[in-house]
């Protein structure tokens, strides 16, 4: 096929020159994919050794640590190989450091969903092609490149100040020390450009930098050539180079590197060229370097960012000069000009005024001619000056609404969100950046460079380098002050769901095109464009105030079933318009990461579901339950079903717990009924029921039991084993039944389970099933399978997880009685889209979103035995 793509792309060079780049840059793409995967096929054991350099440092959670590494190979390769591992109770871990690790490897194929961060496409961008868990490792060599003997020297500088994170970021681009408070601050704000090195920075410190030479070039050695300007713009370049080196070379740094040091270079030779011209040369060279780059939503952001930049000074530049060219006219030919005469003959009248009284007063008090010419150079200056600031003004304010309106389209594209109050943040901290904090950190830099070079003790040179950072330092508290009241502000961050996004996205192409459209009946086309979005924001206005029992607008006769990828773990949600139930919570590792957060959160916005009704926990395993705490922090009326009476704990003061519904045995021994108001539900029994939260845990237990609800027109059917002994057979299972087509979700109820459910006939056929145990042998009996007599199975089972689940034999168990068979961990998230007739099943890496790459990549599946 490469062969084929050359010889396409050099056929077609002459004569249909974009068609010959097009393909040459597929060839490009292809090669590089090649280059990162040639040896990743699924018969390479798990187990690998491998020497490689370590070349960032990622996270620390509690003893563990995870860090990027560069394969070192024996082979040559085009573009390097890169790994992420995991190290449990490292010894001291370096950026530079050579090692040669025992790893246990496994696929970067990451859980994918709709609305969560796709961590996948993520790595491809780093060109990480592998994880893995360290086994054993022996140090080779550790040779400190002069980037990291310089930030282990900033290091305890920038930790004894205040703001030390941030400057760490300004400074070496690493932001890791940023904490999730401060990240979430910075997306509410629009300030996250700030402290990522982009073009503003490298703008900043290439004109600090060409200031200082050109001046002492010109007072120490002036000549009347351009040699000063060309060194000036020479030793800046390095300076910036320099600056883009500690930096790490991140992808907004060569974009911006690229376009300076184009500029620098045709200036050199005296070429002129466009803006336009140089964007598209850095564009060029960036993709060049590195395709997957544009994988990255740095690259979007900061190419988008310069191409609305020069927009504006384009069409502001030839707005002003169409302006100034119809004055001129106007003057010369006389034509509608009648009120510029009287406007300028009063202008000379208070100037002949104004400048006969000057007149007077300088005969009266007999000053010199000087003076009087002194003055009116002075009001000539002070007028110029007076009208380049209004005019820098104006197109700094064009600039900034363009750039909040752009990128806050952008910014919902890319992560579901946008931030309201990000134009007048920016109008106040961007001047502030450029002039102050930038400067100052960069000064105090050099000067620690400089302290790194002299002979001095290491307390001193920490001393003075802090002294020399302070600067910097304070200049970020109006900043980190303003930031840290976002939380406060109305609408700080606004979720937006997938389908306001695009309507969104059509809703601003329609005001751009409405601005350029030629006449009216092409303003009606263009404006229909704006329809959507009205139409979407009256349909979520609408369901936001419509009661439960009522129709979903819109939604008639249709609800959806997700099943989430949340790895070798289990959470579904039942959707009908904005509202939701949530068949469990996924797992939670450690004290920062939880699939709740990671997964199930931002698919809820995603979809536009602002109702989490019910939360189902089926019994108490990690992987069920583990996101509970974190969905009851952002859903505190969502009414919790459990067996486990812990799991109320999760749940604030002012949450509602529904402590049963229909167990005629709890209602005899007195047991409270808790319902929220408006959730339409009804009860098999006819105990008068009232609505109040709950009373004691004990009266929480085993309310799961032959249980049934009416919730949105559908029916949900609760069922659990009362006699079960382990708390896998205590699992709550549930039917959700539209009265055609039916769900049941089984938890990790074993066989006995299984067995009890059969001879009690709770059990009937069913349309979608998810099967019990994620597939293991423990489950999926025959006469289970008989019983429900699904037409598609679902296996809620990571992929390549270490204990093998969905278990072969299971699987072939489903597939002899020809049901379907899919797997959360091979498709991504599931979806089931029900309506009155039918249902369609949609897979996220197939259907959803087909992209390369989301497909699922290998690196060998040798898993260890259940």
């Amino acid at each position: 096929m490469a062969s084929i793509i050359l010889i396409v792309a050099l056929s077609c060079l002459i004569k249909w020159p974009f068609i010959s780049g097009a393909f040459s840059g597929l060839l490009l793409v292809s090669f590089c994919f090649y280059s990162l995967f040639y040896s990743h096929e699924s018969e390479i054991p798990v187990q690998k050794q491998f020497k490689a350099e370590i070349v960032s440092l990622v996270s620390t959670n509690s003893d563990w640590i995870s860090f990027d590494i560069r394969l070192i190979s024996e082979q040559n390769s085009f573009y390097d190989t890169n790994y992420r591992l995991s190290w449990q109770q490292p010894p001291e871990v370096k950026v530079g450091q050579v090692w040669l690790f025992t790893a246990r490897m496994k696929p970067i194929t990451s859980p994918i969903n709709q609305g969560g961060f796709n961590q996948q496409k993520n790595l491809l961008s780093r060109h990480i092609v592998a994880k893995g868990r360290v086994k054993q490792a022996e140090l080779v060599h550790y040779d400190v490149p002069l980037r990291q003997s310089i930030i282990n020297m900033m290091t305890p500088i920038l930790h004894s100040l205040s703001h030390g994170a941030v400057l760490n970021a300004l400074l070496f681009g690493d932001k890791s020390e940023l904490t999730q408070m401060q990240w979430q601050q910075l997306r509410q704000t629009g300030t996250g450009h700030l402290v990522a090195i982009s073009g503003l920075h490298l703008s900043v410190v290439f004109g600090l930098f060409w200031f200082i030479f050109r001046h002492n070039l010109q007072h120490f050695a002036p000549v009347f050539s351009r040699r000063n300007l060309l060194l000036a713009m020479m030793f800046s370049s390095l300076t910036v180079l320099g600056y883009g080196y500690l930096a790490g070379f991140a992808i907004a740094t060569q974009r911006a590197l690229v376009m300076l040091l184009m500029l620098v270079m045709l200036s050199i030779v005296n070429h002129h060229s466009s803006p336009w011209q140089r964007l598209t040369w850095a564009l060029f060279a960036v993709l060049v370097i590195d395709p997957f780059a544009s994988l990255s939503a740095g690259f979007w952001l900061s190419f988008s960012a310069l191409g609305i930049i020069l927009f504006t000074l384009e069409y502001t530049a030839t707005k002003t000069n169409t302006e100034n060219n119809a004055v001129d006219e106007a003057n010369n030919y006389g034509t509608n000009n009648n009120s510029n005469y009287e406007l300028e003959d009063r202008e000379d009248e208070f100037d002949e005024k104004e400048s006969d009284e000057l007149d007077e007063g300088l005969k009266t008090k007999e000053v010199s001619a000087d003076k009087r010419l002194l003055y009116q150079n002075f009001k000539s200056t002070y007028r110029h000056y007076q009208q380049q600031t209004l005019l820098y003004l104006q197109t700094f304010w064009a600039i900034q609404w363009r750039l909040a309106v752009g990128l806050g389209l952008l910014q919902a594209i890319l992560f579901g969100t946008i931030s309201i109050n990000s134009i007048w943040v920016n109008l106040l901290m961007v001047p502030w950046f450029s002039i102050v904090v930038i400067p100052l950190s960069i000064i105090g830099l050099v000067g620690n460079i400089i302290l790194m070079i002299l002979p001095l003790t290491e307390g001193v040179r920490q001393l003075v380098g802090a002294k020399l950072m302070a600067l910097g330092d304070i200049s970020l508290a109006p900043f980190e002050s303003l930031i840290s009241q976002s939380d406060q502000w109305p609408m700080a961050l606004v979720y937006l769901p997938d389908t306001m996004v695009v309507c969104l996205m059509m809703f601003a192409l329609g005001l751009f095109l409405l601005k350029w459209a030629v006449d009216a009946p092409w303003r009606c086309v263009v404006g229909l464009l704006c329809v959507p979005f009205f139409l979407q924001l009256t349909v979520s206005i609408f369901e936001s105030k419509a009661p439960l029992q009522q129709e979903p607008f819109g939604q008639q006769q249709t609800w959806h079933v997700h099943v989430l990828d949340v790895g070798q773990g289990m959470a579904v949600l039942v959707q009908r318009g904005n509202r939701a139930i949530l068949y469990d919570t996924g797992a939670a590792y450690g004290q920062s990461f939880s699939y709740a957060d990671r997964v199930i959160v931002p698919t809820l916005r995603a979809k536009g579901i602002n109702r989490l009704d019910y939360i189902i926990v089926s019994h108490d395993d990690n992987d069920h339950s583990g996101g509970l705490k974190v969905l009851a922090q952002h859903y505190p009326k969502a009414v919790i079903i459990s067996d486990t009476a812990a799991h109320y704990d999760a749940m604030t003061a002012n949450s509602i717990i529904d402590l049963h519904l229909s167990s005629g045995s709890d209602t005899q021994k007195g047991t409270k009924i808790g319902i929220p108001k408006d959730t339409g539900i009804t009860t098999d029994t006819k105990t008068d029921t009232t609505t109040e939260t709950a009373t004691t845990i004990d009266n929480a237990l085993n309310h799961c039991v032959n249980r049934q609800f009416q919730w949105a027109d559908l029916t949900v059917s609760l069922a659990a084993n009362p006699t079960a002994t382990n708390d896998n057979n205590r699992s709550c299972i549930a039917y959700v039944d539209d009265g055609k087509h039916r769900v049941l979700l089984t938890g990790d109820i074993e066989k006995s389970t299984e067995q009890y459910l059969v001879e009690h006939k709770l059990l009937s056929p069913t349309d979608i099933l998810l099967a019990p145990h994620h597939g293991s042998r423990t489950s999926s009996s025959e006469a289970f399978i008989d019983a429900v007599s699904p037409k598609q199975v679902i296996f809620t089972a990571g992929f390549a997880n270490q204990y093998g689940f969905p278990k072969k034999d299971v699987v072939e168990r489903y597939k002899t009685r020809g049901v379907e068979t899919l797997i959360s961990g091979n498709s991504g998230q599931i979806t089931i889209d029900f309506n009155s007739s039918s249902y369609a099943i949609r897979q996220y890496r197939s259907d959803i979103a087909p992209f390369w790459y989301n497909k699922l990549f290998r690196f060998g599946e040798k898993v260890k035995a259940e």
